[in-house]
């Protein structure tokens, strides 16, 4: 951090990282892809995602001071404007030669590394005179103040972008979900937890944990931002110039779940059958969902009780006190985002979905070798802890409940412990590649094979991966 010249604290341009990364990467100049082996291959790819985050890190930094700078009092005085651009990010994303909504992202993820730089060297200043209790030091000035909860999660935050552990992308997500949530501690906790789980993570998969943490914060915020949504709800039909007819929908969370839950039963039963029979159906999952749809439809046409043929539920959770309230939040089968309390109240009066309470009183559930299949209240029970597949998280309608140790040559029992969600991909892939499940204190653990991981470490599958309320 340095002091600029108008007395605005600087932000610190270290470049050392870039530096280190792009040397590794550049050793490798020259070489030839199609040659290269596969370790070799994937540590390449390894190195040249280090330099793209340390550009991206290096490129927000730019960003922000670019929007202070055109940030003026008076119009037309700014940086921006004086190169022709309405805003600053308009100037970033033609220097990118990105999109507006990705200059955004860069100048929100600067803006979070500029205030933590300022903080550090406000405390650095601030260490010789000010105690432990704050107040203000022997010559009379004022002492730095404490930072809030969220205000400290922000320097988590900056951290871990700094550190390289998210990219600028998911610091975004964060940065955007915070706004207007109460600065408290238990905020700050679910934040952070979030923060912990997400390295090593697509960028669809923060964002499901961000949502979590959003709507764990604030849940009565989280049903207004339903209510909102309802009022957006939409359909709209349009003519393209190639003669197809595009649809586009767009429904709230729960009004989506049953769409949902047809059209992935729809194709896992198409897929199924396509198994059995390979040369029996070309279609892609695509083609079978369009088809679904347009069965439906043609079905409601002529007759009053329309069905898809296909069996599938809409299964609801969430805790017993909360639902009994009507606050709190809790989650639909294969939907991403929570959905609030009101809104599960409401949907658990509805004949066509299924409410699971979580604390309430269950049916028998641990049938030993007494059947080969599990029940559909074991597969309800597998789906409360595993979530969809416990491998790739995959919504509950595309999987199906597999034996851990298996029926016949393990003689393993239909229980849940020996129980385990998995879509047919993911399944495959375990018994290809020689991984093992363990399932304890109701938490799945896949267990690397020591081609992949000499030290065979666990990692967490299922629900409690992304779970912030585990």
């Amino acid at each position: 951090m340095s002091e600029g010249s108008d007395g605005i604290d600087g932000m610190s341009f270290q470049t050392d990282s870039l530096h280190r990364d792009t040397e590794t990467v550049c050793a490798r100049d020259g070489v030839d892809l199609v040659r290269l082996p596969e370790e070799e291959l994937l540590r390449l790819s390894d190195g040249v995602a280090r330099v793209r985050r340390d550009a991206d890190v290096l490129m927000a930094l730019v960003a922000a001071e670019i929007h202070r700078r055109s940030d003026a009092a008076d119009v037309g005085a700014g940086l921006a404007s004086r190169r022709g651009f309405r805003s600053a990010q308009e100037l970033v994303a033609q220097a990118t030669g990105g999109s507006v909504a990705e200059a955004k992202r860069l100048l929100a993820t600067g803006g979070l590394l500029a205030e933590a730089d300022a903080v550090a060297s406000r405390d650095r200043g601030g260490e010789a005179g000010v105690g432990p209790g704050g107040g203000a030091d022997a010559a009379g000035e004022a002492a730095v103040p404490e930072p809030t909860p969220m205000g400290r999660f922000r320097g988590e935050l900056a951290a871990a972008v700094r550190e390289r552990q998210i990219g600028v992308d998911a610091a975004a997500l964060f940065t955007g979900a915070m706004a207007g949530l109460p600065d408290v501690e238990r905020t700050a906790r679910l934040f952070s937890k979030a923060l912990t789980k997400s390295p090593g993570l697509s960028l669809y998969q923060v964002r499901k944990l961000v949502w979590q943490a959003q709507a764990f914060a604030d849940p009565k915020a989280w049903e207004e931002r339903e209510e909102r949504q309802h009022e957006a709800r939409c359909v709209t039909v349009r003519d393209d110039t190639d003669g197809m007819v595009t649809l586009t929908a767009r429904l709230t969370p729960l009004a989506a779940a049953p769409v949902k839950a047809v059209l992935d039963a729809g194709v896992r039963w198409a897929l199924k059958a396509r198994r059995e029979d390979p040369d029996s159906d070309p279609r892609t999952p695509w083609q079978m969902r369009a088809d679904i749809l347009s069965d439906l439809c043609k079905h409601a046409l002529d007759c009053t009780h329309a069905t898809s043929g296909v069996k599938t539920t809409v299964v609801v959770r969430m805790n017993l006190a909360d639902l009994q309230l009507g606050l709190g939040v809790g989650e639909i089968d294969g939907m991403t985002q929570p959905v609030s309390a009101g809104a599960l109240r409401r949907a658990a009066a509805d004949a066509e979905i299924i409410p699971v309470v979580l604390g309430g009183k269950s049916e028998i559930l641990d049938w030993g070798r007494s059947r080969r299949l599990f029940t559909q209240a074991q597969r309800w029970a597998l789906v409360e802890r595993d979530g969809g597949c416990a491998w790739c998280n995959a919504p509950p309608s595309w999987c199906e409940a597999h034996h851990i140790r298996w029926w016949e040559r393990d003689t393993g029992p239909t229980d849940l412990d020996n129980g385990v969600l998995m879509c047919s991909r993911c399944h495959h892939r375990i018994h290809r590649d020689g991984w093992d499940i363990e399932v304890l204190d109701h938490v799945v653990r896949f267990i690397p094979p020591r081609s992949i991981d000499p030290t065979q470490t666990p990692r967490i599958g299922g629900r409690h991966h992304y779970n912030l309320a585990a």
